[in-house]
């Protein structure tokens, strides 16, 4: 005798969403980059050397940070350029893993497009408000307001070139 149409559509329907979950747990367990909120690992792409000039970043919303080179972790965050140099803010930085991570071991990664780029993370603790608010309106118009203010735990690193090449494919 053969099933009801519905008890066939159900089980059909419990298939996918059994393989639907199994695709994303094995997408999440072997993930390189970050998926949108969901933090990476290692970044992909191919390494390129610092860059003299970051004007290139201006066409990308998002870049990739990636700190830790023993485990990497990756997110997903914005940059702009201030004083010709990157710049990569942290909103509720004091609560984030990988600004912690780049506290201790300031080697990072940037992805910006299909390219990694090596770095040294530098927190900028003496930020000049309108200064930074200034630079990151220039890519970010939201922040062009007039009443902009930068929120109180927002944590600002500088992307200097690494101190040596050795650090530079981590």
């Amino acid at each position: 005798m053969q099933q009801p149409l519905w008890k066939r559509a159900l089980k059909v329907l419990g298939y996918a969403v059994v393989l639907a979950v199994t695709v994303f747990v094995l997408v999440l367990i072997f993930r390189s980059d970050p998926l949108g909120p969901i933090a990476g690992r290692k970044l992909s792409g191919p390494l390129q050397p610092y860059p003299n000039d970051w004007t290139f970043s201006n066409e990308h919303f998002l870049v990739y940070v990636e700190t830790r080179p023993e485990e990497p972790h990756s997110v997903t965050t914005v940059a702009f350029i201030h004083d010709g140099t990157l710049h990569v803010p942290a909103m509720n930085g004091s609560e984030k893993d990988w600004t912690g991570y780049a506290v201790a071991d300031p080697r990072v990664r940037i992805k910006i497009g299909d390219n990694v780029y090596p770095g040294h993370a530098t927190r900028v603790v003496d930020l000049d408000e309108d200064a930074v608010v200034a630079a990151a309106a220039k890519k970010y118009s939201q922040m062009a307001e007039e009443d902009f203010e930068l929120p109180e735990d927002v944590w600002l690193f500088r992307i200097d070139p690494p101190p040596d090449e050795d650090d530079a494919g981590s």
